[in-house]
């Protein structure tokens, strides 16, 4: 029987592109647990790409298409997707620049109703299937990595005193105990320092590479945070996070932390 119901799956994310878990839940009569064991044999195989609460088909894309290999990351999906549970339908969030933030732009597909406000040029594709509404902030284009693009005013409190979302989602270059928050180049920093006077609520996704490096600019103090979401945290930080009352989500890289 499982096997029938894989080739079902299969022929649903044929027709139709996506698949969601409560749906196929519903459709089998069998539990979510069972329904993401369905889906997790299809991403192994190849041909679709888990999200959080279902999966969408894997359309075959050019080989020269490099950006696909950050979509495939498992410590990326593992990040993005611990991100999504922090994520209620209806919410407005900002979702910034740089490869996890991307990874986070396709997950979200399993929302019907997201506001979505971001600098993130290569997610904005994901960003406008997913998302109800979609606003990109405009200004100088740039890249760090050499793969995804990004934009940001030198002066965006000029777009963004108008804006508020419920919870902002970023990545970062470097945090380090004194130095705080870092990144690499100066656009990057515009949209930084306007966050904690924009969001409600600062979610910050880095893996342990991140921790004692120093990037040249600096954009905020540890303690403007609210969750730190990694996958290993050294112990002076955890304890440090700790006093600041910054929560820490610690993810499974295997991509099964939800």
């Amino acid at each position: 029987m499982p096997d029938s119901r894989i080739e079902e799956i299969k022929n649903l994310l044929r027709e139709q592109k996506k698949v969601y878990v409560n749906d196929l839940s519903k459709r089998f009569n069998v539990s979510k647990v069972s329904t993401r064991k369905y889906l997790a044999k299809i991403e192994s195989e190849g041909f679709a790409i888990r999200f959080y609460g279902g999966a969408s088909l894997i359309e075959k894309e050019s080989p020269a298409d490099d950006n696909e290999n950050i979509y495939s990351d498992p410590l990326f999906i593992s990040l993005a997707r611990a991100a999504c549970q922090q994520i209620t339908d209806g919410d407005s969030i900002f979702i910034g620049s740089g490869r996890s933030c991307c990874v986070l732009a396709r997950q979200i597909a399993g929302f019907k109703n997201l506001t979505v406000v971001t600098n993130n040029i290569t997610a904005l594709p994901e960003l406008i299937k997913n998302s109800a509404r979609v606003f990109l902030i405009g200004g100088e284009v740039t890249s760090t990595d050499e793969q995804t693009l990004f934009s940001s005013w030198e002066s965006p409190q000029a777009l963004l005193e108008n804006i508020y979302v419920n919870k902002a989602f970023t990545s970062i270059s470097g945090l380090d105990l004194k130095a705080g928050l870092t990144v690499d180049s100066i656009i990057s920093t515009y949209i930084f320092k306007n966050i904690p006077a924009m969001a409600h609520r600062w979610y910050l996704m880095a893996d342990e590479t991140k921790f004692d490096k120093i990037s040249i600019y600096p954009v905020a103090e540890l303690n403007r945070i609210h969750t730190f979401i990694t996958d290993k945290i050294p112990q002076n930080y955890a304890k440090r996070f700790a006093e600041m009352k910054i929560e820490v989500i610690i993810v499974d890289k295997s991509g099964e932390n939800y």
